[in-house]
């Protein structure tokens, strides 16, 4: 996933990766880097679907307001966000 960006975003994006609680660091990755389903990220980590569900929104919506913290990433963000 890395590989797409910048050397540059890639320092910001796991800045603000190092930023969020190890439970909610861990559903990320194994989201977005290992492609886990919510189910498999639940099992991973021992806990119910549902709390593997809010583990994930809750991580987004700090990364999300991180990213909006970022000039490089907010404009890009808020472009996304309005389509």
């Amino acid at each position: 996933m890395f590989s797409e960006f910048s050397a540059e975003d890639q320092v910001i994006a796991r800045s603000l990766l190092k930023k969020l609680p190890p439970r909610q660091k861990k559903a990320i990755v194994l989201r977005f880097w290992h492609n886990y389903s919510v189910f498999e990220i639940a099992k991973s980590l021992r806990v119910s679907w549902g709390e593997a569900d809010s583990l994930l929104k809750d991580a987004l919506i700090s990364l999300k307001k991180d990213c909006m913290k970022q000039p490089r990433f907010s404009r890009a963000l808020k472009l996304s966000l309005s389509a």
